[in-house]
């Protein structure tokens, strides 16, 4: 996330109601899909692969900008590991957020389809920025207080698109388990990128953020847009990338993980799957009005014709990571990257080592989370101001945004670990800072540890110093400090 409005949570992407609500909510909806056998006759593990589009249609707001021109597809892609008990179910989506409702709401979809429980389904969201907002939450609260979104004549509203598309995909999903294909082994694969990304926070002399980089060193940011952060900039007493180009291009790449790791299934040598991990913003530009997968979703899409597997991409735990040392967000750019990532893939793809799979090898791990919430202690107060029909409906909604983003934090989140062997994939939250990955992987250094993030919209999630260090993630985070040992307690225990 790069930039929220003024009233910094009108937009919110998280659920009001509680997480029980949600997952009863959730199984209704599940039930117009039809369940899929999940029983494996054959013994051993299978996997099953789904796809369904995730396109708006021309007329629909997506957040940052109405579609007013379609090009490359939006896609909902998923996996299903089938023989190592319940099934269990990973999904990515060509989204900007999945707030926790939808998250729910979908996760019980795709259960009900899959034969399998809730808690054995993953979705995420990658994060790119000319692309829909999956906020049912902020959605039907805005229904429930009278100020529901204002939609064009003949273009759905959020609520019935977005329930349309997760509905889609479960059915996808139980289309596909019937097709499902043995697996003998595991792929384990990775490669370091090359200027596809650099950490947004420039630091100073004084221990202080100096520079915000951006995802782009040009300002092809929407004007409002530009105006809006440097609101907060000059506020916080940080710079911006898009008005000091050559300084910020000029300073140093900063902490990331440059590397691209891949996790493949195949069935002997022919390969049947591939999930890939990187902790970058995948955003060249934004509000365009044109929906994009970005330059991840052009090279997944590269490899899998290349492969002849199926390949889904996670966005990392890069919410400090950008492009913007390198993008001047045009087109050719976007291209550029798309090869750039595409050739790392390939390499990790090539560098890949095989070994046998068994349904031992096979483990879903959960653990419950409740991060605090930076506006608590103000909720009460923002329902109360938001359900005055008195005021002027700009304050109402920006009050809701406030309580919407605290209660959910309070309702809490689940953090998911899928072993497969020597190898574990270790799904956190929000737009979590690139520390967070690295230290998940300082805690099983022998082993192969990828990181998807953005498994629920909570927006940036700092790590522990950050937030003594200002800074735009930190200026408009909805969690406090204490979020860092929350989030790693609840890894250690994953990785035990």
């Amino acid at each position: 996330m790069d930039f929220q409005s003024n009233d910094k949570f009108t937009q919110a992407t998280i659920f009001t109601a509680g997480r029980r609500t949600m997952l009863m909510i959730g199984l209704l909806l599940a039930a117009l899909v039809q369940p899929a056998l999940a029983a494996d006759p054959a013994g051993g593990l299978r996997i099953a692969t789904f796809q369904t589009d995730a396109t708006p249609p021309i007329g629909y707001d997506m957040g940052y900008s109405v579609v007013k021109k379609l090009g490359e597809p939006l896609l909902v892609k998923g996996v299903v590991i089938i023989g190592a008990g319940k099934p269990i179910v990973m999904v990515a989506v060509d989204w900007v957020t999945i707030d926790g409702k939808a998250r729910d709401e979908w996760h019980a979809l795709l259960a009900q389809a899959a034969g399998t429980t809730p808690d054995r389904v993953s979705v995420h969201h990658l994060h790119q920025h000319d692309a829909p907002r999956g906020d049912l939450g902020t959605f039907d609260e805005r229904v429930k207080l009278g100020l529901p979104e204002p939609v064009v004549a003949g273009v759905p509203d959020k609520g019935t698109w977005v329930r349309g598309v997760m509905q889609r995909s479960a059915a996808a999903l139980a289309k596909a388990m019937p097709r499902a294909r043995p697996v003998t082994h595991l792929g384990l694969g990775k490669a370091d990128a090359e200027r596809l990304g650099a950490n947004r926070r420039i630091m100073g002399a004084n221990g202080r953020v100096a520079i915000h980089r951006q995802s782009t060193y040009t300002n092809e940011y929407p004007a409002e847009v530009a105006a809006a952060i440097k609101v907060d900039a000059d506020a916080d007493g940080h710079k911006l990338s898009i008005l000091n180009p050559e300084e910020a291009r000029a300073a140093p790449v900063g902490l990331i993980d440059p590397a691209v790791r891949v996790i493949s299934f195949w069935n002997g040598n022919r390969p049947l799957a591939a999930l890939t991990y990187y902790a970058s913003h995948p955003q060249v530009a934004f509000g365009k009005g044109i929906p994009t997968p970005e330059f991840v979703g052009l090279a997944r899409e590269r490899l899998q014709k290349e492969t002849g597997a199926f390949q889904v991409y996670f966005t990392g735990a890069g919410g400090n990571v950008t492009l913007g040392k390198y993008n001047d967000g045009t087109e050719r750019a976007r291209q550029e990257f798309a090869g750039r990532m595409l050739d790392t893939m390939r390499r990790a793809w090539t560098a890949t080592a095989r070994s046998p799979l068994t349904p031992a090898d096979v483990e879903w791990r959960t653990t419950d989370i409740s991060l605090p919430a930076k506006y608590g202690a103000f909720k009460d107060e923002a329902r109360a101001v938001a359900a005055d029909t008195t005021r002027p409906a700009s304050a109402r909604l920006a009050a809701m945004g406030k309580y919407v983003r605290a209660q959910a934090l309070e309702d809490g989140t689940t953090l998911s670990v899928l072993r497969l062997g020597p190898a574990y994939s270790v799904h956190i939250p929000g737009e979590a800072f690139v520390q967070y990955q690295l230290g998940t992987q300082a805690i099983r250094p022998n082993d192969f540890v990828a990181v998807a993030a953005y498994a629920e919209g909570l927006g940036y999630i700092g790590n522990k110093d950050a937030y003594g260090e200002g800074g735009y993630e930190i200026t408009i985070s909805a969690t406090t400090l204490a979020a860092e040992k929350v989030i790693m307690d609840g890894v250690r225990k994953l990785l035990q």
